[in-house]
């Protein structure tokens, strides 16, 4: 079965309705969702959800175009959900029932120095 992703090639001008459709799209809090917001902005294009049905891909295009953003579908290599997760400079598989978890075990920068001190 073909896998597909989210491509934001412009975020648009609109931060709220934006930031409400990120709620929804990536089930975030508000502050993640206004985080996500300004990285797509910042950084776009990009890709913001990979590895998901034609559907789902479908509907989440559809419910970031009314919010004003510049997006395609297109097929993904990806096999599992992946959320992209600017915060941590890495990226999420999305457990549609239990929420983000570390695909990486890899630790964030500066993770090391701060364990061992103290």
């Amino acid at each position: 079965m073909s896998k597909f992703q989210v491509h934001v090639a412009s975020a648009g001008s609109n931060v709220v309705p934006l930031v409400k459709t990120l709620r929804i799209v990536a089930d975030l809090g508000l502050g993640e969702a206004k985080g996500l917001s300004d990285y797509l902005r910042d950084h776009a294009p990009c890709v913001l959800v990979a590895g998901v049905s034609r559907e789902v891909a479908d509907h989440a295009a559809g419910l970031l175009r009314g919010a004003g953003a510049d997006v395609r579908v297109e097929e993904s290599s990806l096999g599992a959900p992946m959320l992209l997760c600017p915060e941590a400079d890495q990226r999420y598989r999305w457990g549609w029932l239990g929420g983000p978890t570390p695909v990486s075990s890899h630790p964030a920068p500066g993770a090391a120095a701060d364990a061992g001190g103290g």
